[in-house]
């Protein structure tokens, strides 16, 4: 009799585990979607193409947007009638 409970308890203690289990398994998936779709909402434009003429006030809202979303950020600022400028990304990096 005493064997036959331990058996019970134990299929009770793994069927409350599975289930538990299943609950977390459910709220971390929901987690990780709503986390995924909030990044992808908020992902910035990796630059920031500046080719027309802009106010100062403008330039500085622009600038200081692109540095709140790029902590550790190098900003060149060019005359591209004096420098050619690389038409493709691999050229950007140095």
């Amino acid at each position: 009799m005493t064997d036959l409970v331990l058996i019970v308890v134990t299929s009770l203690m793994f069927l409350f585990g599975w289930f538990l289990m299943k609950q977390l398994d459910f709220i971390l998936d929901e987690n990780q979607k709503r986390i995924k779709k909030a990044s992808e909402q908020q992902q910035p434009e990796p630059c920031v193409h500046l080719d027309e003429d802009i106010s100062p006030d403008k330039f500085e809202e622009t600038l200081s947007r692109f540095r709140s979303n790029h902590a550790h950020v190098k900003i060149i600022i060019y005359d591209s009638e004096q420098i050619s400028f690389p038409d493709n990304e691999s050229g950007w990096i140095r």
